[in-house]
């Protein structure tokens, strides 16, 4: 077995295996019709149906995402098909390039070459064929989600891959390939804020091994991914109060939100600007939910994540999901609600979450060899919560819950679950004498 894994055109295998099983998984849904946010956000935005808006659209925040849409209108018109085949294609390139992110991480680690290419391509693709991944895919606004989370992923490559380098002229290429990622990754949606945090905890686990004076060597890089960290928390986050999913305030742009202010009633702003929602939809000046509450409710929300990757059933694009009003009682569920785990008090969720980050911080700091399976464990259960962290934190937002959140942090489970079965498989095999 070990031999198809050692072949030079594993890589190319695993691209194919992958890609076909995401067109297969998702052959069905090239004619799925626009639903809910796509109607304002793409149908009824008249910006997008001139490519002469192309710079004015790259602009606004998730402008990258907005191009994209506006170069399909230009391509198809209105007709889902075009729109379908590009969320498909940005899916089918996050998928493969995880793949090549993971077997490189590895390899950095000091795992062995067979190891690396078979966990790395079944972390892939439970990634690329799960259910959990459906919102991302066929949803075409939430295009948003997915072309964000591949270039995350290609910022982490090219980063990897730059530490390796064996030249400086190399090294800095793909250095700046890094940066030209994260910022187009920014734009496409503002959940790409932390790579630069990951890309931090990258280099601390594998590439310095654990020695700060490694990190040190790299602080022109690390200066200019935090300083553009902190711009965009000035310039993007900071005006739209939190990370928001889908409301005007993210879509359109700053000129957009400014007009509708000068004009102080949001309905006679121009028909491809209405707002979709009274007030703002995230952030500390909006009143349905408290901070306070809202971090309660994640701790629910965190656990439930982790259960549909489980168990992907009875998914839901808008779930009724209970708010949590103190940490030491359950939250009231609507009648009606349908949710696959009992929704405890958030308490519970905190102790059970408390304890898979203990995990984490044991696995990085118990005494390990190269290649440790368990400090590869530790490094994507801190990536499970650090690429949830803009949207499941004391920033609160109206939907507490969306199955799109969860697109690029599951790689981080994914990768914890074959890890975990290779090693009991190669346990049980041992025992067994094969």
């Amino acid at each position: 077995m070990d031999r198809i894994y050692s072949s030079r055109w594993f890589h190319f295998m695993a691209a194919a295996v992958i890609t076909g099983s995401i067109l297969i998984a998702y052959s069905n849904t090239f004619h799925a019709a626009f639903q809910f946010d796509d109607l304002p956000q793409i149908v009824e935005n008249d910006s997008l149906k001139s490519l002469s808006n192309l710079t004015t659209l790259l602009r606004q925040n998730r402008g990258v995402t907005m191009a994209t849409f506006a170069l399909n209108y230009a391509w198809g018109g209105l007709d889902v098909t075009g729109y379908h085949i590009v969320n498909t294609a940005v899916h089918a390139l996050a998928s493969f390039f995880a793949y090549l992110l993971l077997y490189n991480i590895f390899r950095t680690a000091g795992a062995k070459e067979a190891w690396s290419k078979r966990v790395a391509f079944f972390s892939a693709l439970f990634f690329a064929v799960h259910p959990i991944q459906t919102q991302s895919v066929t949803y075409i606004v939430q295009r948003m989600e997915s072309l964000a989370s591949l270039f995350y992923i290609l910022a982490l490559f090219f980063f990897v891959l730059g530490a390796n380098a064996a030249t400086a002229p190399k090294r800095l290429l793909l250095y700046s390939a890094t940066i030209a990622a994260y910022v187009l990754g920014f734009y496409s949606k503002e959940i790409a804020i932390t790579v630069p945090a990951v890309i931090l905890l990258t280099d601390f686990f594998f590439i310095s091994k654990k020695n700060l004076r490694g990190i040190v060597s790299r602080l022109p890089l690390y200066a200019l991914l935090f300083a553009l960290l902190g711009y965009f928390l000035f310039a993007t986050i900071r005006p739209l109060g939190g990370f928001s999913d889908l409301s005007r305030e993210s879509a359109v742009g700053a000129e957009v939100r400014k007009d509708a202010v000068a004009k102080e009633v949001h309905p006679k702003v121009q028909r491809d600007v209405q707002p979709v929602f009274e007030g703002p939809s995230a952030g500390f000046s909006q009143t349905a939910i408290t901070p306070k509450e809202y971090l309660y409710t994640q701790f629910n929300v965190l656990l439930y994540y982790i259960g549909l990757l489980i168990v992907p059933v009875n998914q839901n694009l808008d779930y009724d999901f209970p708010v949590a009003k103190s940490l030491n009682r359950s939250p009231a569920v609507n009648s009606g609600t349908v949710l696959n785990l009992p929704v405890w008090p958030p308490v519970v969720s905190l102790m059970i979450l408390l304890g898979i980050a203990a995990l984490a911080f044991y696995l990085l700091f118990r005494p390990s060899k190269d290649g440790s399976a368990g400090l590869i464990v530790s490094f994507f259960i801190f990536w499970f919560f650090i690429i949830l962290s803009p949207t499941s934190s004391v920033v609160p937002i109206i939907d507490v819950i969306y199955e799109h959140r969860v697109y690029l942090a599951s790689l981080g489970f994914f990768t914890v679950l074959v890890i975990c079965a290779d090693t009991l498989a190669a346990r049980v095999f041992s025992r067994m004498g094969a």
